[in-house]
């Protein structure tokens, strides 16, 4: 499996853009809060922040998966970097102009964030044309370690690079992240890329956005798998992205470099569930992959209610990173199969609007929160909700039987 997909030039050209763009993103997504912390002092900010730089897919999640259906999607993703690029450079003069304003900050990020919409949906609906659909486990496996390798990277660079480039030319860096994800893009080529229009499509956007919201309402155990994925990130992406550097500064009483080396252990965790993914997903429904993964992350969150030392803190990140890729893996092979190509891109977009929509809230949610509860006591309890989320879904019969395995799809294709 893994030499017929080292034999894709493009899913290769797709990958190597990845982990340079991604690991630019690690960086940047641990230098803004910390940046914002180093300014303000103040956590209810630092949300704000945050807040603002997943804000954009509450509002334009939706409209961004349309494009995906109705444009060539490697044109959208090149659009998308392309702005981004301009974005944060645009961050790094206002720094290194002497800007201090959050909101300043805060409205750059939004703009990042607002243009990163495009990227995604249609970079997941780009996938099935490269691959078969017996191999869509397998190549969105091998697509997702670029973001690991990089998640794994970026923040170890960032502990490195901190003390030689200082923290605004860390933002630099993610700048130059994108150029290159944008070259590697202009070189990936099909016969036939994704078509204009389509079957499902109709005279105007909005129109393309009401179907697709109706095909998802007719598919109830699609829905219900978007819901469960928004209630998930709602318990666990605002404790991830804001609880963490405060749990490293209040309670281990640590610096930058220690965060920096936490994260990268999530990443290298991230990167032994994906092979266990690449391993034994061929034989096992997606569903049970997904919903293991979600108990797997919120239970390891939750024990940082008794972590107290740097060592069990770093064990910790390696145990969750292991059950995120099984989300996003089986996630995405789950709505590949189940979905006409035609609604991809916009179901997609849902996912993106779950997914960072609620991480957009959760971040609001968690800052104000820590000024009154001990960030202890916050991981503990939304790690039990998070892990709620998975048992929900195992209990569900119509959600388990929303794709079949790849192992039953290559007989499928043999007969």
């Amino acid at each position: 499996m893994w030499n017929r997909l080292v034999r894709n030039r493009n899913l290769v050209l797709l990958w190597l853009g990845h982990v340079i763009s991604h690991s630019g993103d690690a960086i940047y997504q641990i230098a803004l809060p910390w940046l914002v912390l180093d300014l303000t002092g103040s956590k209810t900010t630092t949300s704000l922040v945050v807040l603002s730089a997943y804000l954009p897919a509450v509002v334009f999640s939706l409209a961004s998966g349309v494009l995906a259906d109705r444009f060539n999607r490697r044109h959208v993703m090149m659009f998308s970097d392309a702005v981004r690029m301009a974005a944060v450079l645009a961050l790094v003069l206002y720094l290194l102009g002497g800007g201090v304003s959050p909101v300043i900050i805060g409205v750059i990020a939004f703009l990042v964030a607002a243009f990163a919409t495009l990227f995604y949906p249609a970079r997941d609906a780009l996938i099935p044309d490269m691959v078969s659909p017996a191999r869509l486990t397998s190549a969105n496996a091998f697509v997702s370690t670029s973001g690991q390798f990089a998640h794994l990277a970026g923040p170890a660079l960032a502990g490195f690079l901190v003390a030689w480039v200082g923290l605004t030319h860390l933002f630099t860096i993610d700048a130059l992240s994108f150029g290159a994800s944008l070259l590697f893009l202009t070189l990936i080529s099909f016969h036939r890329t994704a078509p204009r229009k389509v079957v499902a499509q109709a005279d105007s956007h909005l129109e393309d956005l009401k179907a697709g919201l109706r095909f998802v309402r007719r598919e109830k155990a699609l829905g219900l798998l978007l819901l469960l994925t928004a209630l998930n990130n709602l318990f666990i992406m605002g404790p991830a992205i804001i609880g963490m550097p405060i749990f490293v500064r209040e309670v281990l009483e640590m610096g930058f470099q220690a965060f920096a080396v936490i994260e990268a252990l999530m990443a290298a965790g991230m990167l032994i569930g994906t092979a266990l993914v690449w391993r034994y997903g061929a034989r096992i429904n997606p569903s049970t992959i997904l919903f293991f993964g979600m108990v797997l992350d919120g239970l390891t969150y939750s024990l940082f209610f008794g972590a107290d030392t740097y060592l069990q803190a770093k064990c910790l990140m390696l145990l969750h990173g292991i059950g995120i890729p099984m989300i996003t893996i089986a996630r995405t092979a789950i709505i590949q199969r189940a979905v006409p190509g035609c609604y991809r891109g916009r179901v997609f977009s849902m996912v993106n609007l779950s997914v960072v929509g609620l991480t957009a809230v959760s971040a609001a949610l968690i800052g104000p929160l820590a000024e009154l509860i001990a960030i202890e006591y916050i991981f503990l309890w939304i790690g039990l909700g998070a892990a709620a989320c998975g048992f929900m879904g195992f209990l569900h019969p119509g959600m388990m039987a929303l794709a079949p395995t790849e192992t039953s799809l290559k007989i499928s294709d043999q007969e």
